[in-house]
């Protein structure tokens, strides 16, 4: 059985009202006379974008901001498709569902925060590089004199952007927008506000001010969503995440204008995700691999001094990009068969003969002796000379018998 996409699915949940799963909107509580209200618990989710059950009959709900939900077909109180393509009130109202009376179909739903229903495979001529550094957020607790803080539970609020940062290039040149901003969060440990005043050298009423989330989200989309340039991520998963959670957070306080401009398509290329498939396609396997920027980084012998500093890294993502193209663009270096190398054939080796010299005759050495005693050498001078002891010395002179030289044998 091949998986299959659907529409709607409502959820048990014991001792607490269903809940209602929606393709394009965000999650229903089914009340007691099957009106919908929205579920708070999911209001930073976003809305459900696809329900599909699987070869198991495993129903998977996936949504924008969001981790996926798994049910098994236990816990599914009805699920369905809007085979007739009826509007939704119509639709929802076959089903039993009703909207309140005081409050339009159109006001409970959102649109989908940034769509991004494609993604490129290969890196585009011009795009903005966008990267992200987290702050984990706590909730304080106490008084004056015993402060204590603890992490915030929720997944979807234990952590968020602490500095968002996007340099945009056309062909690996430099171009608009240069965008760097540290979001002040109250639930930030003031280590984090401590770091956002040291980067940016502001006074504290100034950092304040920049900080403010719907201001920076209002400056993101004028400066980085309204070119509709390519948005460039090294793996977007963590990134594009928090991005629609806070436009979803604050989608409501948006103008009409910039709400139109986060609900259009966005063009994403994960250059994290480009390198696994250029592994991939020479290792002929299909796999995930986590790679750090830097650590690839260092490969290509580019080095950062600033890790973790959301524009240093947007713009080492930038060279590792230059770097992949260069290696795209040159001819494969093909191995070669194995094969072992042919030596030369061997010459026996000439081993040179020793030349021994001749020994001197020994009386030689003693006419020697002899001669330079009658000269009136001493022992110790004529020792010096011959190289024999004053002991040898003194017994060819007693006992040898003296050679007679040339002049005495004639």
């Amino acid at each position: 059985m091949m998986p299959t996409n659907l529409t709607l699915l409502e959820r048990k949940i014991s001792n607490n009202l269903n809940c209602l799963y929606f393709v394009n909107h965000p999650v229903y509580r089914i009340q007691k006379d099957h009106q919908l209200a929205l579920a708070s618990e999911y209001s930073l989710a976003g809305n459900v974008t696809e329900i599909i059950c699987d070869e198991q009959q495993r129903y998977h709900i996936l949504f924008v901001a969001r981790k996926e939900i798994v049910l098994t077909e236990k816990k599914v109180a009805k699920v369905t498709n809007n085979q007739l393509g009826q509007d939704t009130v119509q639709f929802l109202a076959t089903l039993g569902y009703q909207f309140p009376p005081a409050q339009p179909a159109g006001e409970l739903s959102q649109p989908t925060i940034l769509p991004s229903p494609t993604e490129l495979s290969e890196c585009p001529t011009a795009y903005v590089i966008i990267d992200c550094e987290f702050g984990t957020r706590f909730r304080r607790n106490g008084s004056a004199k015993a402060v204590s803080w603890h992490v915030i539970e929720s997944p979807e609020l234990r952590a968020s952007i602490f500095q968002l940062s996007a340099i945009g290039f056309s062909h690996h040149t430099q171009t608009a927008p240069f965008f760097n901003r540290y979001f002040d969060d109250p639930n930030f440990l003031p280590d984090k506000k401590l770091a956002g005043l040291s980067a940016t050298g502001l006074t504290t009423v100034a950092y304040e001010a920049q900080g403010d989330p719907l201001t920076i989200l209002k400056a993101f989309i004028q400066q980085v969503i309204q070119p509709q340039l390519p948005l460039v991520f090294w793996d977007q998963t963590q990134d594009m995440k928090h991005i629609r959670l806070l436009l979803t957070q604050y989608y409501q306080q948006l103008t009409p204008t910039e709400q139109q401009l986060v609900s259009r398509p966005v063009t994403i290329f994960d250059a994290q995700a480009y390198t696994n498939t250029l592994i991939n396609r020479g290792n002929h396997k299909v796999g995930s691999h986590d790679l750090p920027l830097n650590g690839l980084a260092a490969l290509f012998n580019i080095s950062n001094p600033h890790q973790h500093n959301a524009i240093w890294d947007v713009q080492t993502t930038e060279l590792v990009m230059v770097k992949l193209a260069e290696l795209t663009h040159q001819t494969p270096v093909i191995t070669t068969p194995p094969a072992p190398i042919a030596l030369p054939a061997t010459v026996p080796a000439v081993v040179p003969s020793i030349q021994t010299p001749s020994p001197t005759p020994q009386h030689a050495s003693h006419t020697q002796v002899h001669q330079l005693r009658a000269r009136g050498k001493t022992y110790r001078e004529i020792a010096a000379v011959t190289g024999f002891s004053i002991s040898g010395i003194n017994y060819i002179l007693k006992k040898a018998r003296s050679i007679p030289t040339r002049s005495e044998s004639v």
